[in-house]
């Protein structure tokens, strides 16, 4: 149905007064335009965008609905209502319309990206896939798609694959921090300390105070040796996160393997006294062996293997411990 001259020109002025984000001057032209042709589909999606745009969602569905009821094929309703969904964090409702709208429009590959998000979002990792190779296939440098399948193949441990879509996706823009970020975690589980830090200090560069490229960034300072820089790097995350136990412990071992064994200590008994951490009780054992005092360590790694029952490195600790205590008794 066409829209009357009036309902066309406050249909113009609603949409032009939602580009200004005015959104309250916006909606009250577009509902004095509903009043005039209540089932207008422009006035109908016009509101639904409106709604949508400004995070309203409950209302934004009701109206795209209201479309949809009187015409079920609609794509700017099915496509609104799936974002709306996607907004509400409700991705298992989003597929439904998502599915209905690519049926129509077949080769969106704004949609099909989401649609494979939504999936992955579910643990359908088999759909996933193949919606953002499907993706790929019809544009090679969507950003959004070779996002998803390199953070697919990530989480997959798929190295070698996520690497080949993450760095494509950097050769068209290398600001993506998250991304440099993993690809460092990726280098640096090969323990490629070189490359890794090559991408966490462009991460660094963009994010001076982003936690994970700082931390491992100071991994491989650590893993090359330079105690003082993997230092003075988890510092900065300790100054923001004061009860981040990760980096108390990892503090604790390098202040350890520099032979301050009192800033060792401090830093073990301050994650400690936050919570149970196996790395900080391990760490205290080593204090405690060097020093002899064999009971003290004994019981920290004790403590480790009641909390995790076979966790590989209180064993290996607890060996040294035991081997150390029969030789002191010879």
């Amino acid at each position: 149905m066409q829209p009357n001259s009036e309902v066309l020109k406050l249909s113009k002025q609603g949409k032009k007064l939602m580009k200004q984000r005015r959104f309250h001057d916006a909606e009250n032209v577009f509902l004095e335009a509903l009043e005039l042709e209540p089932n207008n589909s422009y006035i109908l999606v016009g509101l639904g965008d409106l709604y949508r745009i400004s995070s309203k969602f409950g209302k934004a569905i009701s109206h795209y609905s209201r479309l949809l009821h009187e015409d079920e094929g609609n794509v700017f309703a099915l496509r609104g209502i799936g974002d709306c969904y996607r907004g509400l964090r409700q991705p298992d409702k989003s597929i439904a319309f998502w599915t209905r709208y690519l049926e129509i429009n077949r080769g969106d590959v704004h949609v099909m990206v989401r649609l494979a998000d939504a999936y992955k979002s579910m643990g359908d990792v088999d759909k996933s896939e193949e919606l953002y190779l499907q993706s790929i296939a019809i544009q090679p440098e969507d950003r959004y798609a070779l996002m998803g399948l390199g953070n697919l193949y990530y989480k997959s441990r798929d190295d070698d694959r996520a690497l080949g879509y993450f760095e494509k996706l950097l050769s068209l823009d290398d600001r993506y921090v998250a991304v440099l970020t993993m690809v460092g975690n990726i280098y640096q589980r090969r323990s490629d300390y070189e490359h890794a830090e090559k991408y966490y200090r462009k991460a660094v560069e963009l994010e001076p105070d982003n936690s994970y490229a700082l931390y491992g960034l100071g991994n491989c300072q650590r893993g090359a040796g330079n105690l003082d820089e993997a230092i003075e790097l988890w510092n900065k995350i300790l100054a923001k996160e004061p009860h981040n136990q990760n980096i108390l412990s990892r503090l604790g071992d390098a202040w350890f393997n520099k032979g301050d064994v009192d800033k060792a200590h401090n830093l073990y008994d301050q994650s400690l006294d936050i919570d149970f951490d196996a790395f900080a009780l391990i760490g205290l054992a080593r204090i405690y062996r060097n020093e002899g005092n064999f009971v003290e360590a004994e019981a920290c790694c004790n403590r480790v293997l009641m909390e995790k029952p076979g966790f590989e490195r209180a064993i290996e600790e607890l060996s040294m411990v035991l081997i150390d205590k029969d030789r002191a008794n010879k």
